[in-house]
């Protein structure tokens, strides 16, 4: 990695990036009929705590692919002021297909032109908080290198396990007796943390890989990673386990409440 004299060149790359935000979620597992990124968080919402960060490393232009409610979260982060400037664009689903999954949702942001196909795309969501301070920059510059050494288009950061959410229990198959049991076990298992960088190159996956026309939910991940991953594209950055906090069932909220409000 580049020493620390190199700031132009980290602000270059940082320059040439596009944020894509994937915001168009709904809280229905919370119980609550709003925008899932709009959630209240230690007196800020999802939304402020993906933006903030990237905007403090110097992100400034940021892309919203909205769905449920979208008049919603627009109407909340408007001109991007309230985080110091930002340059702000939406993707809107159609309303006839909300719902459609984020693999449609990235799709018809390219071919309306909202995401722009000559720039790399960070993508973030807001429900996977990151609690680690400048990890956005760290993570683009790790993506360089391997651009350059791998000839990759495209990486994941990644935790080197998390925690199972149930018990698992090793059953012996002869007697149907549980010999061991297991609440919720640490899986040492690299698990991804939803924040990805996309070359160009990776556009042109998802433009033949996803179709608008497909009836059913399209997810982004298992669309295009295996994809990338058979090229030997893919590259990877590991964060700590303890700095990445998804925000999915309402335990993972209360969580993130009580860490949040305690500085973490």
């Amino acid at each position: 990695m580049r020493s620390g004299n190199n700031d132009n060149w980290r602000e270059d790359q940082i320059s040439r990036t596009q944020i894509v935000v994937m915001a168009g979620g709904r809280a229905k597992r919370m119980g609550l009929d709003i925008p899932k990124c709009l959630l209240d968080i230690s007196g800020k919402k999802l939304i402020d705590l993906c933006i903030e960060p990237l905007a403090a490393e110097g992100f400034q232009d940021f892309i919203f692919l909205l769905g449920f409610e979208h008049q919603m979260v627009t109407k909340y982060i408007d001109d991007g002021s309230r985080y110091g400037g930002i340059r702000a664009k939406f993707s809107i689903d159609p309303p006839s297909v909300l719902g459609w999954g984020k693999g449609k949702a990235f799709k018809y942001a390219l071919a309306n032109g909202t995401i722009d196909r000559r720039r790399r795309s960070l993508v973030v969501f807001p429900d996977d908080l990151i609690l680690e301070e400048k990890v956005h920059s760290k993570f683009l510059l790790h993506h360089e290198e391997a651009v350059k050494k791998y000839g990759i288009i495209a990486s994941t950061l990644l935790v080197p396990g998390t925690e199972y959410p149930y018990g698992v229990a090793e059953v012996d198959r002869k007697t149907g007796l549980v010999v061991k049991f297991t609440e919720k076990p640490f899986l040492d298992t690299p698990t991804s943390v939803g924040v990805y960088l996309f070359e160009p190159a990776v556009y042109e996956i998802i433009d033949s890989k996803i179709s608008l026309q497909d009836e059913s939910p399209v997810d982004l991940e298992s669309t295009i990673m295996p994809e990338i991953v058979g090229m030997r594209k893919l590259s990877s950055l590991f964060i700590p386990t303890s700095k990445w906090m998804p925000v999915n069932t309402v335990k993972e909220y209360e969580r993130a409440i009580k860490v949040l409000s305690n500085g973490h």
